[in-house]
Formats: structure tokens, C-alpha cells, sequence
């Protein structure tokens, strides 16, 4: 562990900050990036869940139940105020831990096998309740903020899997067991509870409907939050609370009910609600997928609507439930919206989430749930991109080539010559789906599972996105960078034009380097200046630093994209890694006149954004 994380922060220097070459083969690289991530991000989960624990013993909080994870990882904890925490088992304690003294617990460090106190600068013990203790974006402890030195004076890099070797739950009580030996124990409820009959329901506007609860040992019930707009009357003889959604408008939040049992303690019940919309196929629409945090939350999906306004979360608007863990590509096809994502209902750890799954099909209007594909896909390694010819043939590519998955059998096939495809979207024209790989164009047809025809195009692909006039424009990131246009009837080159500034770069995403509206296209290289390249006379100019606009746009996170129909052109960025991804912005740029103009800046929306899609591109 300790040398991966070493390579990290090499790796990323080359990668992220200054893009290496773009021939590299880097997919075993990004590979390595990502399980460090997952594991440092699942570390920082586990230090939240700890002082969760120690908060619920200092304010005399009860459990009011304890669920297993997938595959025997650690159970789900949850307290009479509704939190809730995931416990990990672990055979590796991390370097900083808690020990109790005189009543408190307090944070630890452990240097060559001897464990001290952690302390501040006048040397006082620093208590769990105390300054924040979390990794950052390097991979460093720190605590409120500053990086944390062992007794050697050196920074401690983030390692372990678990502050827990084990959980031990019986009638009366939950003993969290540390790795080396103590304990805290915290009581059960004892038949004392308040909850809600779901988790979650989705309301048309202006509906109205009964949400039933249930409770025993509770004297006061009260409800003490709802979302702004809602309106709700509880009966609590009848059991349920009476709530009817507003009029106008998409959005989620929360009914908060609350209980207090015969000794003054407080019991939470929350249900999430919702209100369904449509309108999501508008062709003057954006929809940006999130991924998520691999290791806490699972995709989402953001809409912003032909007047500019957005919504966030509609697909969970509109079903109560969410994407896979990672969701990773969207593609369009006949009135359905087809979603990928990474993890599905187990993520990168083994911890199971819910979530509708790997390969999610909605309503392309309303976002309401078709379809949803799980089992029938774990065989699967990290699936990142989804296109579709029809409902028996879907293609999907994963770390092991592409797939072709018939939803009417249930069978799912890996193509022939399709290993190492590019972790980048693939394009559909002609009713054929096209593949980069390394250099090489492959083409795929309905019902085959070999390759139909391959194009070599002479230097690393970057980018495959279909044009307006039904062929295929390639970006390459040779010398020269290349844009060509692609016949996709007879595979023929129609034109290349070399790129004179600037380069077609993806980077280390994996959304296509280049993006089109007509013969205009637009490229970043990752970067966060934007270029355009008018095809048909050849002009290559640079348009925009979107630094100039925005603010902790350190970050580019997958790349550009324009509006096929209205021109704007978008770009995600954030201020960095760690808690810092919360950072961030939708950026739409109109580059149409002498000056580039910053038309909106739609900010803190984005959880890694894992692309931008137009509704007008599918048609």
C-alpha cells in the first residue's frame, strides 16, 4: 500500500497536472489511481463513522438497528436520531486511532509501534469531539486542516482499511471492538422506535396521500421538518401523516417526525419525498450524470431546462430511487434513456448500495423507470459506456472490451477483437456502433459478435462523436493532432485537417476529446481553455481561459461539450480532490461573438460529473 501510494502522487503529477503523452496507454495507471482513491476515500468514511460512535456515547444516543453489508464486510448502524453509519471489519488499523483517558476519547498516532497522543500546538490532547481529523486530496491526515507529523516529524500518509477488527451485537447491546482490543458499547433501543412504512415516495403535483409510520414506547410525535411548499398534517391515533406535494415544481427533500420516549430521549423518523416531472427529452435541455462518491453516494442526474433552470437529482425525482453506485454514460435511443454505471448495487469495496442498479432504462420524458439490469451484468469489470441499436442489442464496454447485451434474453456477449477498447464513449451512426481502440476504428453491427470493418487512423484516438450530417468525426493526438471526418458508410476518410492550436486531448477522462456542432467544433485537451476549429475552412483559435471567468476552476473533470443546437458550449469544473470535489461549477460559455461571454455559472451541483449529454444529439 505504502508504495502505491508513493506512485500516486507521481502518477498524478504526470497524468492529471501535465497529461504525459497522449499515446501512453495509461488504463492500468488510472486503474492503480482509482483503488487508491476508493481505498483513502473509504478510510475517510470510516473516520466519519467513528466519531459518529463516539458522539452517540457522549450524548447517550441508542441503536435502533444493525443490518449486515454484502458479503460480511461490516454492518450498517443506525441511531434513535436517524443517523446512520457504515462499520467496516478490518485486518489493518490506520496509523491515527482513538484511546480513551479519564472519560474522553481522545485521537492517537502510532510511529514504529509505539502509540502517543495526538496534540496541538500548546500540547494539549485533542479530543475526537474536537478539530476535524480527515485525509486530503494528497492523501494526508490532517487535523483541522493542518497535516498531521508522526513523533519522527514526518507527514503520515493515509493507510489501513478499518479502526474496527470486528462488531459484536447481541440482545441489549452493540460492542464496536478496536484493532487493539478496547471497546465502546452502546445500549439498544429495547423495543423503543420510530419510523416511517418506506423510505421514500415520489408524488405528482398538488397530490395528495397518507404516509403511514409506526412507533411503541413514544409519548410525543411530532413532525418538525418538511421541504418548503409541502404541507402535512399528522393523525397520530391512525398512525400517518397526511401530505400533499406543491403545484409547481420538480425537487426532493424530507419529512422529518419526531418522538420522545418516557426518558427524554429523541427518536428521528425520515421519509424522502418527491415530486415527478417531465419535459426531460426537451431538445433545447442539458442533462449532466454524476458519478458519485464511489465509496458514500450513489450517481445522480442533473437536468437544466431550455429556460436555464436546474434541477438536481430528477432521476430520483421522478422514481425514489437512485442510479448505480458510479454511474458512469447516458445514450438516448427511441423515447429511453439508457444508464450505465460502475458499481451498480455493490460498490469498490464490496459494500452493497441501494440503488436501481447497473444498466438502468427510464422514460426519456419523464425519467420514470423501465427497466433495470443488475444480476445479469455482475460478471461484468467496471463498465463505463453504453450505446444502443436496439433493445436486443446494447453495447457496453468494460476494462475487458465491449459486450453485447440482448435485454429481451438476458444474454450478454464479449465481442471478438474488442479488448482494449478506449475508456471513451462510443458513437452510433448509420445504425452501426463505432469503437475507438488505441488507433484503430472498429465498427460493430446488430447480432455480430466479432468486428464488422477496421479503421486505422494512424495515431491515438481521443475522440469519436458522431456529426450532423450522419458520419463520424475522429479526433487523433498524434504530430500532428488531428480532426478527420469518417465516412460511416464506407469507412472512407472524407477529410483531416490538422489542429494548429492548441490539442484534442481527453486526458485522463473519459468523454471524447472533441465536441461538434455542425462543422464547428470545440476542444479543451482537459485543459481549461477552450478552442474551436472550423472544419470546413480549417481556422483553429483559441477562445476562452474559463479561469477567467470562474473561480477554483482548478479542476477540469471530463471534458468539454457544446450544444448541438444552441452553440453554448459547457465545462464541469471544481476546486479539487478530497471534500474540495463540493467545490465546483457548470460553466456555459457563449463564444459566438467578439468576446466570450460567461452566459451561467450554475455552482455546487456537480458530485464528479462523469459527462455532459444533449437530448438534440440522439435525434
Amino acid at each position: 500500500m505504502k508504495k502505491a501510494v508513493n506512485y500516486l502522487f507521481i502518477l498524478m503529477s504526470c497524468i492529471v497536472l501535465f497529461g504525459c503523452s497522449d499515446e501512453y496507454d495509461d488504463s492500468y495507471l488510472r486503474g492503480e489511481i482509482d483503488k487508491i482513491k476508493t481505498e483513502i476515500e473509504s478510510l475517510k468514511k470510516q473516520t466519519s463513522s467513528l466519531e459518529t460512535i463516539v458522539d452517540a456515547l457522549n450524548k447517550g444516543k441508542v441503536i435502533t438497528s444493525v443490518d449486515a453489508l454484502s458479503d460480511n464486510k461490516g454492518y450498517k448502524i443506525t441511531f434513535n436520531d436517524a443517523t446512520s453509519i457504515d462499520v467496516l471489519n478490518g485486518a489493518k488499523a490506520p496509523v491515527v486511532g482513538v484511546k480513551e483517558s479519564e472519560g474522553t476519547y481522545y485521537w492517537t498516532i502510532t510511529t514504529d509501534g509505539q502509540t502517543d497522543y495526538l496534540k496541538d500546538k500548546e500540547g494539549n490532547k485533542l479530543p475526537v469531539s474536537g478539530p476535524k481529523i480527515t485525509i486530503d486530496s494528497e492523501g494526508y491526515w490532517t487535523a483541522g486542516g493542518v497535516r498531521i507529523k508522526d513523533a519522527n516529524g514526518e507527514l503520515v500518509k493515509a493507510q489501513g482499511d478499518s479502526f474496527f477488527q470486528e462488531i459484536n451485537d447481541d440482545e441489549d447491546t452493540v460492542e464496536f471492538v478496536f484493532a487493539d482490543g478496547t471497546s465502546i458499547v452502546i445500549p439498544k433501543s429495547s423495543g423503543t422506535f420510530l419510523s416511517f412504512d418506506v423510505s421514500s415516495v415520489v408524488f405528482n403535483a398538488g397530490q395528495s396521500q397518507r404516509l403511514k409510520f409506526k412507533f411503541a414506547n413514544i409519548k410525543s410525535i411530532e413532525v418538525v421538518s418538511k421541504p418548503a411548499g409541502w404541507s402535512t398534517n399528522i393523525h397520530i391515533p391512525d398512525k400517518y401523516v397526511n401530505v400533499v406535494a406543491p403545484q409547481d415544481g420538480y425537487g426532493f427533500g424530507e419529512i422529518k417526525l419526531q418522538g420522545i420516549d418516557k426518558n427524554g430521549l429523541t427518536f428521528i423518523a425520515i421519509v424522502k419525498v418527491s415530486i415527478a416531472g417531465k419535459g426531460y427529452s426537451a431538445l433545447d435541455g442539458v442533462l449532466i450524470l454524476n458519478e458519485g462518491n464511489m465509496t458514500t453516494e450513489n450517481g445522480s442526474l442533473i437536468f437544466i431546462s431550455p429556460e436555464g433552470q436546474l434541477f438536481d437529482r430528477v432521476y430520483y425525482s421522478s422514481n425514489g430511487t437512485e442510479l448505480g453506485n458510479a454511474a458512469q454514460d447516458l445514450f438516448i435511443y427511441n423515447g429511453k434513456t439508457y444508464i450505465i454505471s460502475q458499481n451498480g448495487k455493490t460498490n469498490a469495496l464490496g459494500n452493497g448500495f441501494e440503488n436501481d442498479g447497473i444498466l438502468i432504462v427510464a422514460n426519456s420524458e419523464t425519467l420514470k423507470k423501465e427497466a433495470s439490469y443488475n444480476d445479469e451484468l455482475t460478471s461484468l469489470s467496471w463498465p463505463t459506456h453504453v450505446a444502443v441499436l436496439d433493445e436486443e442489442n446494447i453495447f457496453i464496454r468494460d476494462n475487458n472490451g465491449v459486450h453485447l447485451f440482448n435485454s429481451t434474453t438476458k444474454a450478454l456477449t464479449l465481442i471478438t477483437g474488442t479488448t482494449g477498447a478506449n475508456k471513451n464513449r462510443m458513437a452510433v451512426a448509420d445504425n452501426k456502433v463505432f469503437v475507438p481502440i488505441g488507433s484503430k476504428l472498429v465498427v460493430l453491427e446488430k447480432g455480430k459478435t466479432d468486428v464488422a470493418h477496421t479503421i486505422n487512423m494512424g495515431a491515438a484516438i481521443s475522440g469519436v462523436i458522431k456529426s450532423k450530417d450522419g458520419n463520424i468525426w475522429v479526433s487523433t493526438t498524434g504530430s500532428p493532432n488531428k480532426i478527420s471526418k469518417v465516412s460511416s458508410k464506407d469507412y472512407s476518410v472524407i477529410k483531416a485537417n490538422e489542429i494548429t492550436v492548441g490539442k484534442v486531448g481527453a486526458g485522463w477522462g473519459a468523454t471524447p476529446g472533441i465536441t461538434a456542432k455542425g462543422d464547428t467544433l470545440y476542444y479543451s485537451n482537459a485543459s481549461t481553455t477552450i478552442y474551436r476549429h472550423i472544419f470546413s475552412t480549417g481556422e483553429s483559435k483559441e477562445m476562452v481561459n474559463a479561469k477567467s471567468f470562474v473561480s477554483n476552476a482548478n479542476i477540469v473533470y471530463n471534458t468539454i461539450a457544446v450544444h448541438p443546437r444552441t452553440g453554448k458550449v459547457y465545462l464541469n469544473t471544481m476546486k479539487g480532490y478530497g471534500w474540495d470535489f463540493l467545490v465546483n461549477s457548470i460553466s456555459v460559455f457563449d463564444l459566438d461573438g467578439a468576446e466570450p461571454v460567461l452566459s451561467n455559472n450554475y455552482q455546487n451541483y456537480t458530485h464528479f460529473p462523469a459527462g455532459i449529454f444533449f437530448p438534440a444529439n440522439f435525434q
